[in-house]
């Protein structure tokens, strides 16, 4: 499975998806980073990621063919360069199995969303291979974006599930902070825990007296329930 996520709005989740969502689930795959300004999943703590500028997609190109797994995080900013190259090598823009574009709530970046989708689209990808996944999503993916759903139901351009999403949770941002994985979070005890939590709140320069990180009972800690049982809080 080879997966490009990618969005011409910035701060969506591209590289946050790519780390914590998509390569603990891709045994073995490659990771490439295409980005020129923001950080990459380097800066989270993956391993072995392959950084590349905009000037090197036909250095892309010519590794992706190679790969029976890959991840490549496209930054906004390389997203219209990515496009211009992958449709002038034969058969490249066909490496892909998927195309993900994170969608967030925000009305310039879902409206920033659905133009991925169509660039994608007009580039001769099927809508088969071009996700779109509901992320930062505090209510319902239905109500926080009902105009995407819409969209690609009446344009029939792009795919999105309707029970397929990542909701808003600090715990990103935490995991962000401290260039962990959710591998690393678990293997951590409650009170390491609550000691970097302590930690991550100062570092938001918030009026915090106290920080409430709870985790659950360690009889639960290996079931898939405690990475959504994690709770942080900074209170004033």
């Amino acid at each position: 499975m080879k997966i490009a996520v990618m969005n011409y709005s910035g701060s969506v989740g591209k590289t946050i998806i790519s780390s914590y969502l998509l390569y603990p689930r891709m045994a073995g795959a490659k990771f490439f980073a295409i980005e020129t300004i923001n950080m990459s999943a380097a800066d989270l703590g993956v391993d072995e990621v392959m950084s590349l500028t905009g000037d090197n997609f036909g250095q892309l190109v010519e590794e992706i063919v190679f790969e029976d797994n890959a991840i490549v995080d496209i930054g906004a900013s390389n997203v219209e360069r990515f496009l211009s190259t992958m449709t002038k090598y034969e058969g490249a823009i066909d490496e892909f199995d998927k195309y993900l574009i994170p969608v967030t709530p925000d009305d310039k970046a879902w409206q920033e969303s659905i133009k991925t989708a169509l660039a994608l689209s007009a580039a001769g990808v099927p809508k088969s291979k071009i996700v779109l996944l509901p992320n930062r999503i505090k209510s319902t993916p239905q109500e926080d974006i009902a105009s995407v759903y819409e969209w690609a139901k009446d344009s029939k351009k792009a795919s999105i599930h309707k029970d397929a999403a990542v909701f808003e949770s600090e715990i990103y941002e935490y995991l962000a902070y401290h260039k962990i994985s959710f591998e690393e979070l678990l293997a951590e005890d409650p009170e390491t825990f609550k000691a970097k939590a302590k930690t991550w709140c100062g570092a938001l320069r918030l009026p915090v007296i106290t920080c409430n990180a709870s985790t659950p009972a360690e009889e639960t800690r290996d079931s898939n329930s405690w990475r959504s049982s994690i709770s942080l809080s900074c209170v004033k």
